[in-house]
C-alpha cells in the first residue's frame, strides 16, 4: 500500500476516533457523576474537581468504542462509494487495507496507550475521584441522613430525622462537624466470627439533639469519629447486669473507623500490584487481620508461660517490679492451671489462665469447707504487705506491643484476705467473693518475638489459637484473585480495542454504509459484549466463599474476562474470510 492511500485511510480513521472517544467520555464522565451527586450530596467545588479526575478514566474507557466506531464509519464508507472496488482492481486486497494496514496502526496504537493509562493514569485519576467523594464525611453524613435517615461506620449505626452542617466559622481548623435532630446510636457486635455480615445489637444511644465531630487522622487510614449527645438516654440490648442511664450530655466515643476509601484493586498501579502479588502481607487489609493475629498470639504465649511456671516443681510465678516490690501467684498441693479455649469471639476474656482447687464443688449448698490452695502474695519493699488464698483464680493478659507490657489482670475467686492493720502489729483476715488485682510487667522476649512473624506463620498450625485462619486464608484469596483478574483485565481491555478495529473494518465493509448511525448500530453489540464480560469476570474473581467446598472462582473470572476477545475475534476472522472469497 502506498503512504499517499495509508494517510487517506488513517487521517479519516483517527479524525473520526478522536471525535468520538472526546463524545463518549464526555457523556460517561457525567454519567459517572450521576450517582455520587444524587448519593452524596457533593458540593461545586467537588463536582468540578470529579470531572477533571473523571476525565482520564472515562476517556480510557471509551477506546474500544471510539475505535469500533471509527473504523466502521471510514471502512463503510469506502464501501459504499465504491472505493474497495477501485483499490481491488488495483490490486491491493482487503487484508493489505485492514490487518496490515491503517486499522491494524490505529489498533495497535489504541491498544498501547490504552494499556499504559490503565496500569498509570486511570488508578490514580480513580483513586482521586474516590477521595473527593469522602473528602467532606460531614456533608456525606448529612446527605445520607436526608436521603436514608441512616448511616453505618462499621459496627455503629447512627438514625437521625434530620441534619445540617454548623456555620463552618464556628468549626475548627481539621475537624468536621454535623448536627442531627432525634439521634438513635446502636452500637452492634458480631457474634460469629464466620459471618461478617451477621450482627447483633449491643447497646443503644436515643437524644434530642447530638453533633458529630469527624477528624481524619494523619496517617489517612483512620478516621476519628465522637458523638455528643444532648439530653440523651443509653440502655443495652440486655438488662441482665446493666446499667441504664439518662443523661443531659453524653458522649458516644471517641472511635476510630476505617478510612472509607477502601483498599481496591482498581486504584493500584501494575507496580503496586505486582508488590502485593509478591508480598500479600503488605496488603492493609491483611495487616489488620495479622495484628489480631498478634495481639492474640502475644496473649497466648505469655500465659503459656504463666502456666508452665505453676504446673512445674516451684508451683509458682513472679511478677516482679523491682526494688523489691512484686506479686507471686502459687498453687498448694495439687491444683492444676491450664489454658482456657481460645475465644475468638471474646478476645477480651480469651486466652486466659485458669487454676480451681480440687475440692472445689459447684454446689454451693455444700458444708464442706472450701479449700483454698491458690496463694497471692504482694510485697512491698521486700516486705509482705497482702496475702489472698482462693479457691479459684483466672489471670488475662493484654499486651501493649508500643510500650513492650503486658497489661496483667488476675481475679480471685471465693477469697480469705489477709492484711497488716493499721498499727502493722496485726493482720485482719477478710472473706470476700473476689479479689481482682490489675498491672503492667515488662513483656518477654518469647512474646515479644511473636509481632516478628511473618504471615507465613500465621498461616501455620501453631498459629491455630490465635484467631481465625479461615478468615485470613479468605482475604488473601480474595487479594490475589482480585489482583490477577485486575491485572488481566486491563490486559484484555487493551487487546480488545485491537481486535475490534479489525472487527469494525469488517463490519463496515459487509453493511457499505458511512452513516453514522449504522455504524453505531452494528459497533455497539460486540463492544459491549467485550466490555461487560471483562467486568463481569473482575466482579466475579472477589466472590470467595468462607467455605472450602465453595471453591475458587479465579478460573472462571478469567474466562468471562477473556471470553468477550475470544468471540469477537473469532467473528472478525469469519468476516474477513468471507470478505475476501467475494
Amino acid at each position: 500500500m502506498s503512504r499517499t492511500l495509508f494517510k487517506y485511510i488513517f487521517k479519516d480513521l483517527f479524525k473520526i476516533f478522536m471525535m468520538a472517544s472526546g463524545a463518549l467520555a464526555g457523556i460517561m464522565s457525567f454519567g459517572g457523576l450521576l450517582r455520587p451527586l444524587t448519593r452524596e450530596g457533593l458540593d461545586a467545588g467537588q463536582v468540578s474537581r470529579m470531572l477533571t479526575y473523571f476525565t482520564p478514566a472515562m476517556t480510557t474507557y471509551s477506546f474500544p468504542v471510539a475505535a469500533l466506531f471509527a473504523t466502521a464509519v471510514v471502512y463503510g464508507r469506502l464501501s459504499a462509494d465504491n472505493e474497495l472496488t477501485a483499490f481491488k482492481a488495483s490490486g491491493i486486497s482487503l487484508l493489505s487495507l485492514t490487518v496490515a494496514g491503517p486499522a491494524l496502526v490505529l489498533g495497535l496504537v489504541v491498544a498501547i496507550g490504552s494499556m499504559l493509562f490503565l496500569c498509570f493514569l486511570v488508578p490514580a485519576s480513580t483513586l482521586k475521584v474516590e477521595k473527593v467523594i469522602y473528602s467532606n464525611l460531614a456533608k456525606l453524613v448529612q446527605g445520607r441522613i436526608e436521603r436514608d435517615h441512616q448511616i453505618q461506620f462499621e459496627q455503629t449505626t447512627i438514625f437521625a430525622q434530620e441534619a445540617y452542617m454548623p456555620d463552618p466559622a464556628t468549626v475548627p481548623p481539621g475537624q468536621q462537624q454535623v448536627v442531627l435532630i432525634g439521634p438513635q446510636i446502636v452500637s452492634v457486635e458480631r457474634p460469629f466470627a464466620d459471618k461478617r455480615d451477621y450482627r447483633v445489637p449491643k447497646e443503644f444511644y436515643t437524644a434530642s439533639r447530638a453533633i458529630v465531630y469527624i477528624e481524619p487522622q494523619a496517617d489517612g487510614e483512620e478516621v476519628s469519629v465522637t458523638v455528643r449527645l444532648e439530653g440523651g438516654f443509653k440502655f443495652p440490648r440486655r438488662f441482665e447486669g446493666a446499667v441504664l442511664a439518662g443523661v443531659d450530655a453524653t458522649e458516644f466515643g471517641p472511635t476510630s473507623i476505617p478510612s472509607p476509601i477502601k483498599e481496591d484493586c482498581k486504584f493500584m498501579d501494575v507496580w503496586r500490584l505486582k508488590e502485593l502479588y509478591d508480598d500479600v502481607g503488605a496488603s492493609h487489609n491483611i495487616k489488620h487481620i495479622v495484628a489480631d493475629f498478634v495481639k492474640n498470639g502475644q496473649k497466648y504465649s505469655y500465659l503459656k508461660n504463666v502456666v508452665n511456671d505453676l504446673n512445674g516443681p516451684a508451683q509458682s510465678t513472679a511478677f516482679d517490679f523491682g526494688a523489691g516490690n512484686r506479686y507471686t501467684l502459687s498453687c498448694d498441693g495439687d491444683t492444676q492451671a491450664s489454658l482456657l479455649k481460645f475465644e475468638i469471639n471474646a478476645p477480651a476474656a480469651a486466652p486466659a489462665l485458669a487454676a480451681t482447687s480440687p475440692a472445689v464443688k459447684d454446689d454451693k449448698s455444700s458444708t464442706q469447707p472450701v479449700e483454698r490452695k491458690i496463694i497471692f502474695r504482694q510485697e512491698k519493699r521486700g516486705e509482705e504487705t497482702l496475702v489472698v488464698r482462693a479457691a479459684g483464680v483466672v489471670v488475662r493478659a493484654a499486651p501493649s506491643v508500643e510500650n513492650s507490657v503486658v497489661n496483667v489482670s488476675i481475679e480471685l475467686r471465693d477469697c480469705s484476705q489477709t492484711t497488716e492493720a493499721r498499727d502493722g502489729t496485726q493482720r485482719d483476715q477478710i472473706l470476700r467473693p473476689k479479689y481482682t488485682a490489675q498491672f503492667p510487667v515488662p513483656m518477654d522476649e518469647a512474646t515479644r518475638a511473636v509481632a516478628d512473624q511473618g504471615l507465613p506463620y500465621f498461616e501455620s498450625q501453631a498459629a491455630a489459637p490465635f484467631g481465625n485462619q479461615q478468615i485470613l486464608a479468605h482475604e488473601k484469596t480474595v487479594l490475589l484473585n482480585n489482583i490477577v483478574a485486575e491485572s488481566n483485565g486491563r490486559a484484555s481491555f487493551a487487546v480488545s480495542c485491537l481486535i475490534l478495529v479489525i472487527l469494525g473494518a469488517a463490519l463496515g465493509m459487509m453493511f457499505r454504509s458511512g452513516n453514522f448511525l449504522t455504524a453505531f448500530a452494528v459497533s455497539f453489540i460486540p463492544a459491549l459484549l467485550s466490555i461487560t464480560l471483562i467486568v463481569a469476570g473482575e466482579r466475579t474473581a472477589g466472590h470467595v466463599s468462607y467455605r472450602a467446598e465453595g471453591g475458587n472462582p479465579l478460573q472462571l473470572s478469567l474466562l468471562l474476562i477473556w471470553t468477550g476477545n475470544a468471540v469477537n475475534l473469532v467473528l472478525a476472522t469469519l468476516f474477513m474470510w468471507r470478505l475476501q472469497k467475494k
